[in-house]
């Protein structure tokens, strides 16, 4: 999916994924129109591509009917790839969930931002939802025409987008959508995992003492990937497939009863939404995040924890629940 704002950009980039399209390959493109009449289609008409456009309002919400009637006509083709522009107005969140419905003759690959420097300002970033919706999901995030924008723009929105949990698994400059020469990679639209970027950067107790890397092979459902670390403070991370759901009572909980523990960040599917979640100074809060890829916690404590992790983890399955997808 190749998401952005109106007016950063994202057609063109489109442009130059189809024209470093591998020659053996057959894409469908699924364009959604705001409008009525299919400008953005029109242009991308290529021979060898089926094309869909979904015209009269956003396929989030209104034209969601012909967003999924345009995905089954697409699954009617042999497709290598299907690419998704939408229309920049709308939650992309929920556009991911409705392709979940889809899976397993639908996967899930990489995510494309689009956006501007004039576009990625504090204030902006602030006041629209909708445009921190659009980074929180992606993967990869093209920052545009940085021809129009000046030293001071870009240095701004780049560190906007450095400071973004989780972090992005590339942030490119590009102008005119230019990216896929130099990052040939791209195209094969690969999902990466996001790093434990609390662990990684610990805090300033960690700063002053040595850290162990420990084997641990969890046992907890669906967890894609552990990362422990032990000494005068410790720290433990988890990733956890989309499944997942957390029981957010029951999570509280099992926060509240960690008595060493020092600082907890993460990213949790409570229900139909996915949520961050900060534990600073006994503060527990939740605020609503598109992101969709997996859950994640990660926790550090001011103890050596390692005689304590299959309890830590017993006592955390206790809020976990699984869905079908």
């Amino acid at each position: 999916m190749v998401t952005g704002l109106l007016g950063s950009g994202k057609t063109t980039a489109i442009h130059h994924l189809l024209e470093h399209k591998p020659s053996h390959e057959t894409w469908g493109l699924l364009i959604n129109e705001f409008g009525e009449i299919g400008i953005d289609a029109a242009t991308l008409n290529l021979d060898s591509d089926i094309i869909e456009a979904v015209s009269g309002g956003c396929i989030c919400c209104s034209a969601q009917m012909g967003y999924q009637q345009a995905l089954h006509s697409l699954l009617k083709h042999p497709l290598d790839r299907i690419l998704i522009e939408p229309t920049g107005l709308g939650h992309p969140a929920k556009i991911i969930d409705t392709l979940r419905a889809f899976q397993p003759q639908i996967h899930i690959a990489g995510l494309l931002c689009v956006i501007t420097p004039a576009q990625l300002t504090p204030e902006r970033w602030q006041k629209s939802a909708v445009m921190r919706d659009l980074i929180h999901l992606a993967d990869t995030v093209l920052l545009n025409k940085i021809d129009t924008a000046s030293p001071e723009e870009i240095q701004q929105a780049e560190t906007m987008l450095q400071k973004v949990y989780p972090p992005k698994e590339k942030i490119l400059l590009t102008q005119f959508g230019d990216f896929a020469e130099k990052q040939p990679g791209l195209v094969d639209f690969k999902q990466t995992q996001a790093p434990f970027t609390l662990l990684e950067g610990l805090s300033e107790h960690a700063e002053q003492t040595q850290h162990t890397p420990v084997e641990h092979h969890s046992t907890l459902p669906h967890c894609l990937k552990t990362q422990v670390q032990t000494g005068s403070t410790s720290t433990i991370g988890w990733q956890f497939g989309p499944q997942v759901q957390f029981n957010r009572t029951r999570f509280k909980e099992f926060i509240t009863q960690q008595s060493s523990l020092i600082r907890a960040k993460g990213i949790l599917r409570t229900g139909n939404e996915w949520q961050l979640f900060n534990q600073i100074d006994d503060q527990i809060t939740f605020e609503d995040i598109a992101w969709r890829q997996d859950s994640r916690l990660e926790l550090i404590y001011q103890t050596d924890i390692t005689d304590q992790l299959q309890h830590i983890e017993t006592e955390l399955q206790k809020a976990l629940l699984i869905r079908d997808q």
